[in-house]
């Protein structure tokens, strides 16, 4: 019988063969929303730098909560959710993740070209 470690070893080794559409589906809508927020961010200034899926999925609590920090530094509190749409917040008032985005776009000069949006 297999150890934890060695079944950990296993699935990371099959994860990497897959390609960035394949885990996505794996991985749910919420890391990848993650992701592209992160993305989005590092663009406008607001994160240092930004990641894909695989280290989202793996460092969940340390990307998910650099994201959330970017967001502040963007005047947004977002609550990002491994498993859930990810919530945005500006002035209390819940706003759609589109509109995050726009707000990110009207308030903050685009410095890189990571996201494409």
């Amino acid at each position: 019988m297999a150890t934890r470690e060695e079944n950990l070893k296993k699935i990371s080794a099959e994860l990497e063969k897959l390609s960035d559409d394949e885990l996505e589906q794996v991985a749910g809508g919420s890391i990848r929303d993650t992701t592209g927020d992160s993305e989005i961010l590092y663009d406008y200034g607001c994160m240092d730098e930004y990641f894909s899926t695989v280290p989202a999925t793996f460092h969940w609590k340390t990307k998910s909560a650099a994201v959330d920090a970017g967001w502040a530094r963007a005047g947004i509190t977002c609550v990002t959710k491994p498993f859930g749409d990810n919530q945005y917040f500006l002035n209390g008032k819940e706003i759609s993740r589109d509109e995050a985005h726009a707000h990110l776009k009207v308030n903050f000069k685009r410095i890189h070209n990571v996201s494409g949006s």
